[in-house]
């Protein structure tokens, strides 16, 4: 009697099972660029705050007599143009530099077609992410006549941070620095994007314009992750240890606490603070937890769990393997 055959579990070919092929072909399908724009005004409730009143660090300071009714509602809207300009910073800053960068032959990346792709679809996405936020705040300057509010992009604590980093360096360390950076910014911002983009008491827009955003940063975080795991193997002894400072100081620096812009914010409630009573506030109050799920991942994938876990406070890793984004 012939033997019965062994049946063995089909293994998909290696190019099925590439994160970046995968992610390119479902490109037009999932991002806010090839979907309809957001009726922003035609949807905006005057009677909805326009941000979250406890991601406002003005109206948690202590000693100071809170803001009237208006002035905490001009607060918010004023904090929404703010997030929405810090936003832009750091895509325009940080990200779309790290991007173009990537795609240079020096730079010791994937550069298959795959890849390729998947940074040319980034960039453009992050482009679009400038122009949401750009006409979001728009519509608030408008509706709550604010229209003078603006914000340096140069007084953002994490674009300062690269610019100091980057001061006084050439070269290749100069290059991994500001990807770094970007890989840093890329494995946080959807903590911060789901606090708002869950966020069902304010501006309906607003919250949504932050869910469109935050879905697309879940396949850019893959597509960094993938690329900064290609780069870092490439790296001699000395540039991986350039590479994990870099890293490890971006990790800090977007979680940096920004002081100037909030004077601005504040001025707009009738507050009048400074940047040195928020920062003597800060120092008393506990670091907000953060989510770190998503930079658990990147760490492993680079096998530098171990080395660096420690010096970024993360938790030691349970039973369950974090999920990939």
């Amino acid at each position: 009697m012939p033997a019965t055959p062994v049946s063995r579990p089909h293994t998909p070919p290696a190019f099925e099972r590439d994160l970046l092929l995968q992610l390119t072909k479902r490109w037009g399908k999932r991002v806010a660029v090839k979907k309809d724009e957001l009726d922003l005004d035609g949807h905006f409730d005057p009677e909805l705050p326009d941000f979250p009143e406890h991601l406002v660090p003005l109206l948690a300071l202590p000693g100071s007599p809170p803001p009237d009714t208006d002035g905490q509602r001009r607060i918010l809207s004023a904090s929404w143009i703010a997030y929405n300009a810090k936003t832009t910073a750091i895509e325009d800053e940080i990200i779309l530099p790290a991007c173009r960068l990537m795609l240079q032959e020096r730079i010791p990346v994937r550069k298959d077609e795959a890849a390729v792709a998947a940074l040319h679809q980034t960039i453009i996405d992050e482009h679009y992410h400038i122009l949401m936020c750009q006409n979001a705040a728009s519509v608030t300057r408008r509706r709550r006549e604010l229209t003078d509010l603006t914000f340096d992009p140069q007084a953002w604590s994490v674009v300062r941070a690269l610019q100091e980093r980057r001061r006084e360096l050439t070269g290749t360390a100069r290059d991994l620095v500001e990807i770094a950076f970007a890989l840093a910014a890329e494995t946080t911002i959807n903590a911060f994007l789901s606090t708002i983009s869950t966020e069902f008491g304010i501006q309906p827009m607003n919250r949504i314009t932050v869910d469109m955003h935050r879905r697309d940063e879940s396949g850019h975080a893959v597509v960094f992750r993938e690329l900064a795991v290609s780069l870092y193997s490439e790296l001699s002894v000395e540039e991986r240890e350039l590479f994990k400072d870099a890293l490890v100081q971006g990790l800090d620096a977007f979680r940096a606490p920004d002081f100037d812009p909030w004077v601005g914010v504040a001025r707009t409630g009738g507050m009048d603070i400074t940047a040195d009573e928020l920062r003597e506030a800060a120092a008393n109050r506990p670091a907000a937890p953060r989510d770190t799920g998503p930079l658990q991942t990147l760490l492993a994938d680079l096998g530098l769990s171990e080395a660096l876990g420690p010096a970024l406070a993360i938790p030691a890793p349970s039973s369950t393997p974090a999920q990939r984004s």
